[in-house]
């Protein structure tokens, strides 16, 4: 997936997940731990800062050493991927709640989900966490998209539970910040195996971080103006697209093989992501969040013209 995003230039991108780039400056703001405990009604120990959601990911994987992973499909590829990468037992089933859990047990998976966009609000999350516990298994949660499709981001169970995310997405800009938060347990691993494997964050990436989480309701605001335009005109030429509202990204269904339809965009100056990459062929993720609406119409008719030739 990062290989397709990085040798694969377009004049527009509907590949990118996130939204266009913020310019920040890093400002004198509360300290980003101060921010990020307040805004997940958590306490310090129950927070570790990392690079990014993605480290926060391998690092809570290291912390918890599980014998088996459970992933769902469709999923994130560097979450499916893991357990692989790690050399554990792989278990992988179409929905969170087939999961068979177990002790040493991990469920991973992204909620909101990346490409579907499902969303278990914090009432499934609790039902999930506590069977988990009960069964003795652990949650990994990467959230990194919930900034768009909720305000309340507290009250989540945290026993046997961590949480990761970071400032790409909601927040893009030239700076990363990554935090992973849950049980105090697994949160004090996972800070040992930071200053061993990879010290920081440093003292600028805080500042910057605590410069964009101050400004959320700001940033929110400016996101939705081009995400809700997008969707709307995704959905009014693709009725049938997978989309959870207020997400920057959506799954349309091509009903042919999808790579070789990316492929052909490509060539076009459109750059989707393949579904494949993801456990969902025959299908693409369309980013919403990057191209401002004029552009994106513009895009949205080359993928029409190619779509319809797919179909026939």
């Amino acid at each position: 997936m990062f290989k397709w995003i990085r040798e694969r230039p377009a004049e527009y991108d509907l590949a990118s997940s996130g939204v266009a780039k913020i310019e920040v400056k890093p400002a004198d703001e509360p300290p980003v731990e101060e921010i990020l405990t307040s805004l997940y009604k958590i306490s310090p120990r129950e927070l570790a800062l990392t690079a990014g959601a993605q480290e926060g990911l391998f690092l809570a994987f290291h912390a918890v050493r599980p014998k088996a992973v459970v992933t769902v499909a469709p999923e994130y590829e560097p979450i499916w991927r893991l357990p692989g990468a790690m050399g554990v037992r792989h278990v992988e089933v179409r929905d969170v709640w087939e999961a068979p859990l177990g002790p040493e047990t991990v469920l991973v998976f992204s909620n909101p989900n990346n490409p579907t966009g499902r969303f278990l609000g914090r009432g499934e999350l609790w039902e999930l966490a506590d069977e988990a516990r009960r069964r003795g298994a652990v949650l990994i949660v990467d959230i990194i998209f919930s900034d768009f499709v909720t305000d309340d981001l507290g009250g989540l169970p945290l026993e046997n539970a961590v949480y990761v995310h970071s400032t790409d997405k909601f927040y893009t800009s030239d700076y990363r910040l990554g935090w992973a938060f849950g049980d105090s347990r697994i949160v004090e691993k996972i800070r040992v195996f930071k200053d061993l494997a990879n010290p920081g964050p440093r003292d600028l990436e805080k500042k910057a971080a605590a410069a964009l989480l101050s400004r959320r309701e700001e940033v929110k605001k400016r996101n939705l103006a081009v995400i809700d335009k997008n969707a709307a005109a995704l959905l009014s030429a693709f009725p049938n697209a997978i989309y959870n509202p207020h997400m920057p990204i959506a799954l349309v269904e091509v009903g042919c093989d999808d790579v070789a339809f990316a492929e052909g965009l490509l060539k076009r100056g459109v750059r989707v992501m393949p579904g494949t990459f993801m456990k969902a062929p025959r299908a693409v993720r369309v980013g919403l969040g990057v191209e401002p609406p004029p552009r994106f119409a513009q895009a949205l008719g080359i993928f029409g013209e190619a779509f319809g030739n797919c179909r026939t």
